[in-house]
């Protein structure tokens, strides 16, 4: 991750560990996917139980790369100020 924006030139760590409230951030984003994962799953498809964990834990591993990152950028935005 750069240190500046290229556009604008916001520092993106404003301090150590900023980016440790991301976590709740990511925390959140998986738990909404595998619920979500998981009603929609037994409520349409109505498959057993065991496909659908297999399903949720799949869901979770696949959009972990992509939670990373728009955690980061969610907790961010929270604390934007434009200048």
């Amino acid at each position: 991750m750069g240190k500046r924006c290229k556009n604008c030139n916001y520092k993106f760590e404003v301090e150590p560990g900023f980016f440790f409230g991301a976590m709740f951030v990511s925390y959140a984003l998986a738990c909404a996917e595998m619920i979500a994962c998981f009603v929609l799953t037994w409520a349409i498809l109505k498959i057993p139980i065991a496909y659908i964990f297999l399903c949720v834990v799949s869901i979770a591993l696949l959009s972990s790369a992509f939670n990373f990152r728009l955690s980061r950028t969610i907790w961010m935005y929270l604390f934007y100020k434009k200048r």
